[in-house]
């Protein structure tokens, strides 16, 4: 993709020294400020509940749990992580704007209708590319998820059967409230610094159908305060032997619920646990919602 290309050689060229950075300034004094916003956003007490576009792709059990005020689990660095997302979604919009690429809005709120209620939502970026305006997010990711999830062995297709965070769900809504193709994601490598452009399919029509459909569900049955469920089971731990699948009789936490802040409501008697089978020297700790076999 040409805009990849152009953001890696304005990189390359900042790198070696060879870019004017008396041009850079108004945008070195923007980047500043929406860091400053960056830092505000993640301080201020949140307000009450509401249905948010971001947050209609996770699962609904999630959203219901959130509007009824229950206690999150909130991790020390959860902060620091959703700031960091902040701090490099600032820094890519420094870089396209640096780069050349055109960008027709940033950071927009837009709102869609969903089941009768105005849903509201704040988009990342619309480009500009060859004269198409498209509706783009930008992620940062982890190496692994960078390679797997997204570049290299990733892609749209990848993310759609497994997306726990609700990212395409996302970008269809941001699309339709701005009546523009989601383009997909701009993808950063927060360990490697690397870019790539994700490009969602050009043909959205049934995908875009199908997840306008599912958000209205989900919106309707948060207004409706339908059942609270849980709609996943956990899954058995095994181990594999000379190509045989054995159970250790323990039990995982679904991997869904494992990013979830409400996790320890719903799995009462879960145990955050070093990994049974795993054969490494310091094991990588799991999830159990069963834990009765602790060594092999």
């Amino acid at each position: 993709m040409l805009t990849l290309v152009e953001v890696q050689d304005f990189l390359q060229k900042a790198g070696r020294g060879e870019v004017d950075s008396s041009r850079l300034e108004p945008l070195i004094e923007k980047f500043g400020e929406e860091c400053k916003d960056a830092l505000r956003k993640q301080l201020t007490k949140r307000g009450d509940y509401r249905i948010r576009m971001s947050g209609l792709g996770r699962p609904l059990c999630q959203q219901q749990l959130e509007k009824q005020g229950m206690k999150q689990d909130v991790a020390y660095n959860d902060i620091m992580r959703f700031l960091m997302g902040d701090l490099v979604e600032a820094v890519a919009i420094f870089v396209l704007k640096a780069t050349g690429v055109k960008i027709v809005d940033e950071q927009r709120q837009c709102t869609v209708d969903l089941a009768g209620q105005e849903v509201k939502g704040t988009l990342d970026v619309i480009l500009d590319i060859d004269g198409e305006e498209k509706v783009w997010d930008i992620k940062s990711a982890s190496p692994w998820s960078f390679s797997n999830k997204f570049s290299g062995r990733g892609g749209y297709d990848v993310i759609k059967e497994d997306d726990p965070f609700g990212y395409i769900m996302q970008g269809h809504l941001y699309a339709k409230a701005e009546d523009r193709p989601f383009g997909g994601w701009i993808v950063i490598d927060k360990s490697s610094g690397e870019w790539d452009f994700v490009q969602a399919p050009e043909d959205q029509t049934e995908d875009s159908k199908t997840y306008i459909a599912e958000a209205e569900s989900r919106v309707e049955s948060i207004v409706n305060d339908a059942p609270f469920k849980v709609p996943f089971q956990s899954v058995p731990e095994t181990y594999t032997v000379k190509g045989n699948k054995i159970e250790t009789g323990n039990r995982l936490m679904p991997k869904t619920c494992t990013f979830c802040s409400f996790k320890e409501n719903c799995w009462k008697s879960a145990e955050y646990a070093p990994k049974v089978t795993s054969k490494a020297k310091f094991k990588p700790n799991a999830w159990y919602t069963k834990l009765v076999t602790k060594e092999l």
